[in-house]
């Protein structure tokens, strides 16, 4: 099995970037090429001009580390970042492309030599500690506000998590539904005075299986397993039936309108970034689209964040259009 070592793209570019903004001149007074250097028996990476005894920018871990450990560590492998590759593009575009398409991990195979990839998703069940607000559905139910955690999946799916408030709404829709010829998954919210439990019901012949560590009772036709909250008071539904998946939020849809508004949508961040207003999102998770008009002539662009789904278009039929998120999610919208 090969061993894959699992980097946060954004803090990868973020040092990268550093990089490049700091190696002093060479002896011809141009500045030195940086590399990427990459200790794969450690799980480390770092930046650094090809001739510099140490690392330059600060050292990046990886997340996850998947398979086995090597038998015995091997030199660190070392690859130019900007210099342009047999198809005309640089490591640093291919990295910053693959951001820029909303993938959150370079991947780093063991081999020999060490082949790099980037994914948008790590696929687990074990949760982890950041968490995103989020509107998410399954199936017809939905959408709710909760949270999710930002680049990884379990079985194909949004890890999410909800307030009590919104697992009593997803509890209601489950029961007030039909399920012809289908056994079903219901939420159930018990009240014990000042305390709240949260089960999920299991009909016969339910497709799901068990959650390791989390054991279900009861019989043959209907089992019940606990869903308890974390510490902040967040239940989390993964592993379950339903498929969550993250949608767009409520939108305030303003008028086009031929003046500046009273506050834009994104401000400028640093001299190439973007940030948003709404949310606060800022770097790779501020998009940009550009499209021919269908007006015949000229360019429709559009900007839109992709944590809060915000966005700004400038359309040559009508003029500038913006769609507000409500911010952050609630029940109420």
């Amino acid at each position: 099995m090969t061993r894959q070592l699992w980097f946060d793209l954004r803090e990868t570019l973020r040092q990268a970037e550093t990089t490049i903004a700091g190696p002093e001149p060479g002896p011809t007074g141009e500045p030195l090429e940086p590399w990427l250097v990459v200790d794969t028996a450690a799980g480390r990476l770092w930046f650094t001009p090809v001739n510099a005894p140490r690392p330059r920018s600060t050292v990046v871990t990886a997340v996850h580390d998947d398979g086995p450990r090597p038998a015995r560590q091997g030199p660190p492998y070392r690859q130019p970042l900007t210099e342009p590759g047999p198809d005309d593009t640089s490591l640093l575009d291919r990295l910053h492309a693959a951001a820029r398409e909303g993938h959150r991990w370079l991947v780093i195979d063991s081999t020999t030599p060490p082949q790099l990839h980037t994914a948008a998703a790590y696929d687990t069940a074990t949760v982890p500690a950041t968490w995103t607000p989020a509107y998410l559905a399954a199936g017809e139910l939905g959408p709710y506000p909760g949270e999710i955690a930002a680049g990884y999946q379990y079985d194909g799916s949004v890890i999410a998590r909800f307030r009590l408030e919104a697992v009593e709404r997803i509890a209601a829709d489950t029961h007030a539904r039909t399920w012809p010829g289908q056994t079903a998954d219901l939420l159930v919210r018990r009240g014990y005075g000042h305390r709240t439990e949260v089960f999920m019901a299991h009909a016969a012949g339910s497709i799901d299986t068990p959650t390791p560590g989390q054991p279900e009772v009861g019989d043959e036709t209907l089992r019940m397993r606990r869903i308890p909250a974390d510490t902040a008071g967040w239940y989390v539904l993964v592993a379950d039936l339903w498929s969550w998946r993250q949608v767009d939020p409520p939108m305030v849809q303003t008028r086009p309108r031929r003046h500046a508004p009273e506050q834009d949508m994104f401000e400028p961040d640093g001299p190439h970034g973007s940030r948003c207003t709404v949310c606060g999102a800022t770097d790779y998770d501020i998009a940009d689209q550009t499209l021919p008009s269908m007006a015949g002539y000229g360019s429709d662009t559009t900007t839109w964040c992709r944590i809060c789904r915000s966005s700004e278009s400038h359309l040559q039929e009508i003029g500038q259009v913006s769609r507000r998120a409500e911010w952050p999610p609630s029940l109420d919208a």
